[in-house]
């Protein structure tokens, strides 16, 4: 079974990914602030992180640069930023790849099942 973290500051967002996410066979770890995922991101050791671009106490790319100092793990961008630029700076930042949202559960199921496949 596949261990996604999602990473958002909106509880609600997380709820609804981790119950559309178990719906499709994956486990599910939410954190709701840039640090407890950090911390998450080590305990865990997800298959592959989804985070969120903005959020109060840390910004995804700080996160995403914080996780990629100890991990190789799959970190996808997933924001409502989804312009050229804001795609450019995600990936600039480190994240392996976007997911704009709001999406479909199928969608996002899709694009994680890529992203781990292409690891």
């Amino acid at each position: 079974m596949l261990k996604i973290l999602s990473i958002d500051d909106e509880p609600m967002i997380t709820e609804l990914i981790g119950f559309q996410l178990e719906i499709h066979g994956m486990q599910v770890v939410t954190a709701n602030t840039g640090k407890s995922g950090i911390e998450l991101a080590r305990s865990e050791a997800p298959d592959l992180v989804l985070l969120d671009m903005m959020m109060p106490d840390m910004s995804g790319p700080q996160v995403c640069q914080q996780i990629r100092s100890f991990s190789s793990v799959p970190v996808l961008a997933f924001s409502a930023l989804s312009g050229a630029q804001d795609i450019d700076r995600a990936l600039d930042a480190g994240f392996s790849g976007f997911v704009e949202k709001p999406c479909s559960g199928d969608h996002l199921a899709g694009k994680i099942l890529e992203f781990i496949s292409a690891k």
